[in-house]
């Protein structure tokens, strides 16, 4: 009896190493690999079901049944990633003190709890997970302002939030990637400088800048590579990633374009060597029915001349110059991208946003695919 029970203590321990056989997601040049396998990243953005109020402070059991069975839905079409964001604005998490330095990821002690089993119901599923730290396409708090400008104020954050956040989660592979911040371009300021890097005067013709935070495009770089080499000091496998809202920031190829997110550009604002992005995010819509002529639907992947991997990040049918879900979804796995991730599968209706059928149905589309990249990924 001893030892038979012995016998099952061992059979469930080599179990438990059968589960994680250590993979995780990373980068192989111009591709995204798991295993020995190029991979594809065809998904979607939740982004959320409560702005700001998923994760963290005993959130996530109101939003947490919503957010899990959205996995297993975006799954049983096909897909295998999705994206959500995190802090957004700083409403919630992370725990400010009076000062505005960042004490603990939040006031309850659930955010790294909270994602640790949404990344494990994700595993289950099959699917990839995105984590979206900020929002620079809305910044109203000050606080979160203040974590830009104010270099002891964003250590605070990387110290007290960031790093546990980060350490506690580098064992789950369905962590795909870290994502820093969710088009940052909204936020900056629209200046010339000397400093290619910094001067933004090119991307203000094309709608840039649009809440008026005035941020330096210096500091937004700064807060970024900050951010990015202390996570890959914590976890130096994980990849990380910045999302752009169009193709006029992330690439030197065109006369209309310029890659502020190439390493020299973010080395140079924060001084971190590891801060550096693993793979590109261009977000692309259709405006007034014609994309923008360097647009990812309009231009391969290759065109961008990047030397990582490049991932359509937000787009959608209903915003997509009449293309139908099905040719995007085709064209973006046929042209050299690594990843197509549609906008957006919560439930609020938004501007650009495709209906949860729709987004279902362009991941269906290409979810047997192999010949660009495989879909169907056992995680484990």
């Amino acid at each position: 009896m001893i030892n038979f029970k012995l016998g099952l203590v061992v059979v469930a321990a080599f179990a438990c190493m059968q589960a994680s056989n250590g993979e995780f997601l990373r980068r192989n040049g111009r591709d995204l690999m798991y295993g020995s396998n190029k991979i594809f990243l065809s998904g979607a953005n939740i982004a959320w079901n409560s702005y700001g109020y998923d994760f963290g402070n005993g959130n996530y059991a109101g939003s947490g049944p919503t957010l899990e069975q959205w996995i297993r839905q975006i799954a049983l079409a096909g897909g295998n990633v999705l994206r959500i964001w995190i802090h957004v604005e700083g409403e919630s998490t992370p725990q400010f003190d009076n000062d505005g330095y960042v004490t603990a990821p939040d006031g309850q002690g659930t955010l790294i709890s909270d994602l640790s089993r949404f990344l494990d119901v994700a595993q289950e599923n099959d699917v990839f997970i995105i984590p979206v730290l900020w929002n620079g396409a809305l910044i109203r708090n000050d606080r979160y302002k203040n974590l830009i400008w104010d270099d002891s104020k964003l250590q605070s954050y990387i110290d007290n939030a960031l790093v546990p956040i980060v350490r506690a989660l580098s064992n789950k592979p369905a962590l795909a990637a870290w994502e820093i911040m969710n088009e940052p371009e909204g936020s900056i300021l629209i200046e010339g400088n000397s400093n290619p890097c910094y001067d933004t005067s090119k991307m203000g013709q094309y709608g840039a800048g649009w809440t008026n935070t005035y941020i330096p495009m210096e500091r937004m770089l700064r807060f970024v590579n900050k951010q990015i080499g202390a996570i890959k000091r914590t976890d130096n496998k994980v990849l990380v990633t910045v999302g752009s809202w169009s193709e006029h920031p992330q690439s030197d190829a065109f006369d209309d374009t310029f890659n502020f997110y190439k390493d020299s550009c973010l080395v140079g604002a924060g001084g971190e060597a590891q801060g550096t992005i693993d793979f590109y995010q261009i977000h692309t819509y259709s405006w007034e029915g014609n994309w923008n002529v360097h647009s990812p639907f309009r231009v391969t992947a290759g065109s961008y001349n990047l030397d990582k991997p490049v991932v359509i990040g937000e787009f959608a049918q209903v915003c997509a110059a009449g293309e139908s879900v099905e040719a995007l979804w085709n064209y973006a796995y046929n042209e050299g991208y690594s990843g197509a991730w549609s906008w957006q599968y919560n439930l609020d209706n938004g501007h650009c946003q495709d209906s949860q059928d729709a987004q279902n149905r362009g991941m269906q589309t290409i979810r047997s695919n192999s010949h660009n990249g495989l879909i169907r990924v056992p995680i484990n």
